[in-house]
């Protein structure tokens, strides 16, 4: 067993084909997916443009920031948090299944900041089912479910008389509705540079690499460019259904552009649990 699984370690690492004896005889054809490199800094945004709609993204360390670009789906802008980004990795999957695999470095002045991705060969991977509903009705639920009242103990963090809330949950049509309170009680404008949805491990070794998975809404629904001063909004977020797995949260995460005003809750299954059916 440990000579098949050196053979075995040595061959992925090859990008030619190669096949495998499983159990009862059968064959099993591996091939290995390249990565491409890329560059992120902290103080330039790289641009990735993909052919077709973003589905997924993985990233192998939190340092490395990620949104769709506003208004487009098929356009991921990255950053790295800071300078100490060690070498990581990020997967993307496109709503036509093709899978994008990116080996990442931290580099002060990337050579290329905007990335056109065009695949040479037929990369596809994975299927996505088509949308149950079009994006006018999820428009329409999303205006119904902004209109609610708050249905559950609020989620939240305060900060600088500003604050992000959670305040109710619902779910419709195998889609989950998150409705989000946003508050600025100061008299400076709140520009939104990234509002984030991901799925992390509560806690974090530090000798260990932080994995999380992306979360991208189906449909965003409210103001996500900014709050504006003495205000308060709401804000309707649609994800595909689903749950968290146990020592895991979902983050909700919004940075302020040029500030420090930063703001961040955590979600747990048990608070998926208690969904409301929207009526």
């Amino acid at each position: 067993m440990k000579h098949l699984s050196r053979y075995l370690a040595i061959l992925l690492f090859t990008s030619s084909p190669f096949l495998l004896k499983g159990q009862g005889g059968n064959q099993i054809k591996i091939q290995t997916i390249p990565s491409s490199s890329l560059q992120l800094s902290d103080q330039m945004t790289t641009n990735l443009i993909f052919p077709h709609a973003i589905k997924s993204v993985d990233r192998g360390n939190r340092d490395i920031l990620v949104q769709k670009a506003k208004e487009v789906e098929n356009i991921l802008q990255l950053k790295a948090e800071n300078r100490d980004l060690s070498s990581s990795n990020l997967t993307v999957i496109t709503a036509d299944g093709s899978f994008y695999s990116f080996k990442v470095e931290y580099e002060q002045k990337p050579q290329n900041l905007n990335l056109k991705i065009q695949p040479t060969l037929p990369n596809r991977q994975a299927e996505f089912e088509k949308p149950i509903q079009p994006e006018s009705e999820l428009i329409k639920t999303a205006q119904r479910v902004s209109n609610k009242n708050q249905t559950m103990s609020a989620i939240r963090q305060r900060k600088f008389s500003t604050g992000l809330e959670l305040t109710g949950i619902y779910i419709d049509n195998d889609l989950l509705y998150f409705q989000i309170k946003l508050e600025n009680h100061t008299n400076i404008p709140y520009d939104i540079e990234q509002f984030r949805l991901f799925i992390r491990d509560n806690k974090q070794s530090k000798r260990s690499a932080s994995q999380e998975l992306e979360q991208l809404p189906v449909l965003t629904y409210g103001n996500i460019h900014r709050i504006p001063s003495q205000s308060t909004q709401i804000l309707v977020f649609a994800l595909p259904k689903f749950t968290i797995p146990d020592q895991k949260h979902l983050g909700i995460e919004l940075k302020e552009e040029n500030g420090g005003r930063h703001l961040q809750i955590k979600v747990k299954n048990r608070h998926l649990m208690k969904a409301q059916v929207l009526d």
